[in-house]
């Protein structure tokens, strides 16, 4: 009679073990903040940045470039100052990669900043977290900053060709200034159905706080070209004029920004 009975206590026992143990999981449940959820490339905000060297370069396009580069409403500046910014930065999360930016200063509602055109970067966490929290436009790249006999060189490369070369003369070492930097994206997301418009098409506004500038370099000799490729066509950006370059040595802080226009319900 018992062994009779024996699968009808197993099957017991086996619903009881099933009703007392944990509930596994989902994917959805687990809270991950990015995909893949059993292992996020990336965490929330804040990100801290420490020890970053930073080289920007100033200079003067056409005002048609701006008009045509800067989407509305944010409004171009009027001296047509765009900025190519390369820097070695070591990230929480992220540890040590190199990026370079490609900016306009702008305003919006009486607000300075910078638009952010074009970022090339090395690794894949940063692009991956830039491109779906902020907006930031970014690409793979290689990026390689080397200081030769007193003269910054830095050079942006992406499938084997030479995008961007700069370089600047370390000269002076000019007194820090705390500058608080704002950085607008357009933060586009297609859809996954056909013809259908964009999930998400957005400005965004982030302005990077404790920021902490430990020495700056200052120059007015400094150069700057752009190369030439089907793909990531940096030569229809005319340089009409270098204006000057900074080098500075930094920490500062990541965090979370504001939308501050959305294309979908404006229309």
């Amino acid at each position: 009679m018992f062994r009779k009975a024996f699968p009808f206590i197993l099957i017991g026992l086996v619903v009881l073990v099933a009703a007392t143990s944990p509930t596994k999981t989902s994917a959805t449940d687990e809270k991950a903040y990015s995909m893949p959820t059993m292992a996020p490339l990336f965490g929330p905000p804040p990100i801290e940045y420490r020890d970053g060297w930073t080289m920007a370069i100033t200079f003067k396009t056409t005002p048609e470039v701006l008009r045509d580069l800067v989407p509305k409403p944010l409004v171009p500046n009027p001296q047509n100052l765009m900025v190519l910014i390369n820097s070695s930065l070591f990230a929480s999360d992220f540890g040590q990669y190199n990026e370079m930016i490609l900016a306009a200063p702008v305003g919006f509602e009486g607000k300075p900043g910078n638009y952010c055109i074009y970022l090339m970067l090395d690794h894949d966490g940063p692009i991956a977290g830039g491109r779906e929290i902020w907006g930031f436009p970014k690409k793979l790249g290689q990026i390689k900053m080397e200081d030769k006999d007193g003269v910054l060189i830095t050079t942006v490369e992406r499938a084997g060709i030479m995008l961007v070369r700069a370089a600047m003369h370390l000269s002076q070492l000019v007194k820090p200034e705390a500058a608080i930097p704002t950085f607008f994206n357009l933060k586009l997301i297609p859809s996954v159905k056909k013809d259908a418009p964009p999930d998400v098409m957005r400005l965004t506004s982030t302005t990077l706080e404790n920021v902490n500038v430990h020495r700056v370099y200052y120059t007015n000799k400094a150069t700057l070209e752009f190369g030439t490729s089907p793909v990531d066509p940096f030569h229809k950006i005319p340089i009409k004029e270098v204006v000057g370059g900074r080098y500075t040595n930094w920490d500062f802080t990541l965090t979370y920004g504001e939308v501050i226009y959305d294309y979908l319900k404006a229309k």
